[in-house]
């Protein structure tokens, strides 16, 4: 992967591209590499259940039940490849246990030991006790990816690699529209739970992050999912083959359908990921398939997800009456076409120049999730309302990703110093505050760790 670089080898790289390194003369690399590992070290989980074994790492021990979600654990096999990459295998292998005859991958597997009463309350959501009827953000082509450049062990990709097309394959036939696009039916399905880009799709518009607006937001996820669950005994096709939003029972919301940017450019990009993975067995059927798929999706990325009139990309909601839309916020999703391969260089430039604009998202700790000039922007953390400005360790990863693909690398170096400075600083938690460095949520958050894969 070009300009991807090991976090304990980045004064080596420095050297190499010149880096200006006096920001992190102070900073204990070492330091920060073995907080992380401890970290996962204590999230493990492990033992059997259902008469399966099972071997990963929650999120967090706050906050978060001892279950593994999709892409927090996507997250942790990157890391964990790093150092021990069998801890990796086992957490991919866990994960795909539950995968299944239609290529799905579940967003949540529950591991971990519940009472009759909880097994009930997850009745009220879910078709089952063992795992939800979403997905999530489909990051796994990078995991896989990370495995085996740490291993290159061919077994561990012949394992993994046609499970994850089967995923891939699940997405676009139940996910497509028809304009090479794949839509998320829950807001969980992304992972970027409360982002302002969904405002417009729940029909709300938030400038301020407290109990109020979250009074007015959070209710309307569980609203959708139990609406699933009563309403269509989470028959998925007839979810998302509804033309037009339904006439809803009394207080109960039952539509979401969008288009998240950030989600279709992951999947664009792990298509081509996956080509790769398939070249490298030698498999040149799968993949020109899995090229061919990425062609596909980049290219209804910028046919049908480019806003011409601000000339930005930007998520696409379906609304009630069944016609796509452009979502307003300028939120990290619309960083995300970094990720192709084939992005015009006139986009190019526009997505770096507001990474390096510090009243967009060049901020003093890392990339905000909301751009600063944003009136949704929200730095601080005072409700659960998550994704509306705060810096998290997932998009951090992915922007580094996209531009070194592109080889911005002075703007990759600025961005993984700030990042590096604000673990220096604050620890490693879930989310941070992007001006001050205030850190926020659950201590120790896997996701966060991916610090250590840069």
């Amino acid at each position: 992967m070009v300009g991807h670089i090991h976090l304990a080898l980045f004064v080596v790289a420095a050297v190499l591209y010149s880096v200006d390194c006096t920001k992190l003369k102070d900073v204990n690399i070492n330091k920060i590499i073995d907080s992380c590992y401890s970290y996962l070290d204590q999230h493990l989980c492990e033992g059997h259940k259902w008469g399966k074994k099972f071997h990963f790492y929650r999120p967090s021990v706050e906050k978060y039940t001892a279950d593994q979600w999709l892409w927090d654990s996507g997250a942790h096999m990157i890391v964990w490849s790093q150092k021990n990459v069998q801890n990796a295998v086992l957490d991919m292998r866990t994960m795909l246990q539950f995968q299944q005859p239609d290529g799905r991958i579940p967003e949540q597997i529950y591991w971990s030991n519940r009472t009759a009463k909880e097994d009930a309350q997850l009745l009220l959501m879910y078709s089952n006790t063992q795992f939800t009827d979403t997905t999530q953000m489909p990051v796994l082509p990078y995991s896989l990816r990370s495995i085996y450049q740490a291993s290159g062990d061919k077994e561990h990709l012949k394992e993994f690699l046609y499970p994850l097309v089967n995923y891939f394959k699940w997405w676009r036939n139940t996910r497509d529209s028809g304009d090479g696009l794949i839509t998320a039916i829950h807001n969980w399905e992304t992972g970027l739970d409360a982002s302002p880009a969904y405002d417009p799709a729940f029909h709300v518009y938030v400038t301020e992050v407290n109990q109020s607006s979250w009074a007015k937001v959070y209710p309307k996820f569980i609203e959708i999912i139990e609406s699933y669950k009563f309403l269509y005994k989470w028959n998925v096709s007839a979810i998302f083959e509804r033309p037009t939003a339904p006439e809803k029972p009394a207080h109960l919301d039952t539509w979401f359908k969008v288009k998240d940017l950030a989600l279709n450019c992951v999947y664009s990009s792990g298509w081509r990921v996956l080509a790769e993975l398939a070249q490298e067995l030698g498999d040149a059927e799968t993949a020109s398939y899995c090229q061919n798929e990425a062609t596909q999706s980049s290219k209804a990325i910028q046919t049908h997800m480019y806003d011409t009139e601000h000339s930005t990309y930007q998520t696409v909601y379906t609304d009630f009456d069944g016609t796509d839309k452009f979502s307003i916020a300028n939120s990290v999703q619309n960083l995300f076409p970094l990720l192709l391969s084939d992005l015009p260089a006139e986009h190019l430039t526009s997505l770096v120049a507001q990474l390096s604009d510090p009243n967009k998202y060049a901020a003093p700790y890392s990339v905000p999730t909301v751009s600063m000039d944003d009136p949704q922007f929200c730095a601080t953390f005072d409700a659960d309302l998550m994704w509306r400005g705060p810096v998290w360790g997932f998009t951090n990863w992915f922007i580094l990703e996209g531009l070194g693909l592109h080889k911005q690398l002075d703007v990759q170096e600025r961005i993984l110093t700030s990042w590096v400075s604000l673990v220096d600083k604050s620890g490693i938690y879930e989310h941070y505050n992007p001006l001050s460095g205030e850190p926020y949520g659950a201590v120790g958050l896997g996701m966060s760790t991916l610090v250590c894969d840069w």
